[in-house]
């Protein structure tokens, strides 16, 4: 019988591509896909290092297998992605119960790493190859029938003071436009309809010989691609966020109009603490751009709160930022201090209840703002991609990214409808199909 691996993910979109990968790489090599820890020999760990929570969420999952690990000696346990690259070696005298490690760009070796652990039990660091450029292998699994990640480049270069990723994954390495191709030519073939293009900056894609406009021309190249699916990509950074891009959004058909744009504050001195390489002004003439060359397009973003030294005038200028844009949606996390990064330096100085009270200041001012522009679309006509149902209810998404919520079930996922919008909240809309 074939040993079965179950994969835990915490974290980015990136991290569920790379279990993804993971997964297919050791199915092809004889192992099997485990529905649950209790019915597998492997269980590997993908975990995320960019906030401190992500990191504590996995060392207590992995902690919670003591039982079953001394029930059964022989269960392998594995911590794959960002953690293990950070915290390297540290991981085995944290939590002993962990068998081996293994970085992100080493993954291609799990299958021979797991074979050797499996055959003689010795603890195994696997973390030699980041910032390598990674072979194209092409696993056919997937984890969902109807909607597909496309890793398009890997690793970061902009090393914003108080991101990891630089340190976990290596610089930025764009893949060769042709296995992009093929790899979404696969996908369109099986029948996805719909695929997201992954990158730490996505928008600053240079697989072809570092000419400008990288991204804008693989957006293009893609939209020649025979088949009936859509388009949508993230994260983008707001200094590579320009009208060549915004252009291509509002022109080609298969691409989504929704772009996520982390602005992470409105203040210039916090910015340049940051190394973010733009101003308060340089974004709002960016997202103005953007909505003149993208109608209708919706536009969301990431917020730190409570970045060292952010005083009460700092946080005013971000909220101010927040009502001037009126983003569709925002993601606002409290700012925890990461290993290796310079910030990491800074001096922590707001204190936490600070730091919650700003949180939940944005929150709120964003599901105002998040209401106000859902309840412009009722009465209007929207495409939607069913992709779930339940209790009878099926949800979807539009383009722009807008939940939809509709009475009809199982039988219209998979379904691209189109639905009059007849009522909304901050963060859904109802409607019917028509």
């Amino acid at each position: 019988m074939p040993k079965k691996i179950y994969i835990r993910t915490f974290g980015c979109q990136m991290n569920f591509r790379d279990s993804e990968f993971a997964q297919g790489l050791l199915m092809d090599a004889g192992f099997a896909k485990a529905d649950s820890p209790d019915a597998a020999d492997v269980i590997l760990f993908n975990t995320c290092s960019v906030r401190r929570h992500a990191e504590d969420r996995a060392y207590a999952n992995i902690w919670n297998l003591r039982a079953m690990k001394d029930k059964r000696p022989d269960l392998v346990i594995g911590v794959i992605g960002c953690m293990a690259q950070t915290k390297r070696e540290k991981i085995f005298e944290d939590i002993p119960l962990v068998d081996f490690t293994c970085g992100p760009d080493d993954e291609e070796d799990l299958p021979k790493i797991i074979s050797g652990i499996l055959k003689e039990r010795v603890n195994v660091a696997s973390l030699n190859k980041i910032g390598a450029k990674r072979r194209e292998m092409f696993p056919g699994y997937r984890g969902d029938n109807l909607k597909a990640f496309v890793s398009i480049s890997h690793g970061c270069g902009n090393y914003c003071s108080y991101c990891i990723v630089p340190y976990a994954r290596g610089r930025e390495r764009s893949r060769d436009p042709k296995a992009i191709f093929r790899e979404i030519k696969d996908l369109a073939s099986r029948g996805f309809k719909e695929i997201t293009l992954l990158g730490q900056n996505v928008n600053s894609y240079d697989g072809y010989g570092g000419k400008s406009g990288g991204f804008a021309r693989l957006l293009k190249d893609i939209e020649r691609i025979k088949g009936t699916f859509r388009v949508r990509f993230m994260t983008s950074h707001p200094k590579d966020a320009q009208a060549p891009l915004f252009r291509a959004m509002g022109e080609l058909e298969k691409i989504c109009r929704h772009l996520h744009l982390p602005a992470q504050s409105g203040s210039d001195r916090i910015l340049k603490l940051m190394n973010r390489r733009y101003s308060a002004m340089d974004y709002l003439n960016a997202a103005a751009s953007y909505r003149k060359l993208v109608p209708g397009g919706s536009l969301t973003t990431d917020i730190i709160v409570g970045f060292p030294t952010e005083s009460d005038k700092d946080f005013k200028k971000t909220l101010n930022l927040m009502k001037d844009i009126e983003f569709d949606s925002a993601f606002v996390f409290k700012y925890s201090p990461r290993p290796f990064t310079k910030a990491a330096g800074l001096a922590d100085i707001v204190p936490e209840e600070v730091k919650a009270g700003r949180n939940t200041m944005l929150l709120d001012a964003q599901n105002t703002i998040s209401k106000k522009n859902n309840l412009r679309l009722v009465g209007t006509t929207q495409e939607v991609l069913f992709e779930s149902s339940k209790g009878g209810i099926a949800q979807g998404r539009t383009g722009p990214n807008k939940v939809v919520l509709v009475s009809g079930g199982d039988k219209l996922i998979g379904i691209l409808a189109n639905v009059r919008i007849t009522d909304a909240t901050c963060s859904t809309l109802r409607g019917e199909i028509i």
